[in-house]
């Protein structure tokens, strides 16, 4: 059985930087410059310095991110972690209390992707990237860190797992 991830204030980003785009909210892609500074300082970590132009390479690296949770394969997992270290110029460091940690970062969106892909990077390497999940629950696809005991949570939110429960008892009680 894999080990839960500690509780880390970059993982809660993470999650809620690739929940930015939320295919249960209208228009489902809410990722601005200030949602981004929110979430950022609401999880204590210091303001990237996010500004408009950014707004698109940002996209590119939520989506690469989310694939990170969406595939099952660690191997692929490590390959999209590595391609985001080498495009924003990841400098591996010695971190005190830490161990190996990736620093740098080449520009805002640059800091933002290292700082991500590390924290994930972290998770894997420990051996928990089966806990890295999407939402089964339809149309949702949310990103999720499974923190249960037997490894088996399914849906993002009790929300999502509530309309999945009462889609299949309607579907069974027609």
């Amino acid at each position: 059985m894999s080990k839960v991830p500690a509780t880390d204030p970059s993982l809660a980003f993470v999650l809620d930087l690739c929940n930015t785009h939320d295919l249960l909210e209208d228009p489902p892609d809410r990722l601005t410059i200030p949602l981004v500074d929110h979430i950022t300082t609401h999880h204590g970590l210091p303001l990237f310095g996010l500004t408009p132009p950014d707004l698109e390479p940002l996209r590119s690296v939520r989506s690469t991110l989310y694939a990170v949770f969406a595939t099952n394969s660690v191997p692929h997992q490590t390959d999209l972690l590595n391609h985001l270290f080498t495009t924003h110029a990841a400098v591996p460091r010695l971190l005190e209390g830490v161990g190996m940690a990736a620093v740098g970062g080449e520009g805002a969106v640059g800091k933002l992707a290292v700082l991500a892909a590390d924290v994930l990077a972290r998770v894997i390497a420990e051996g928990s990237a089966d806990r890295l999940r999407t939402c089964v629950g339809d149309p949702c696809r949310c990103v999720y860190v499974d923190r249960t005991k037997a490894n088996r949570q399914r849906y993002c939110c009790e929300l999502c797992n509530d309309r999945m429960a009462s889609a299949a008892y309607r579907r069974r009680n027609r």
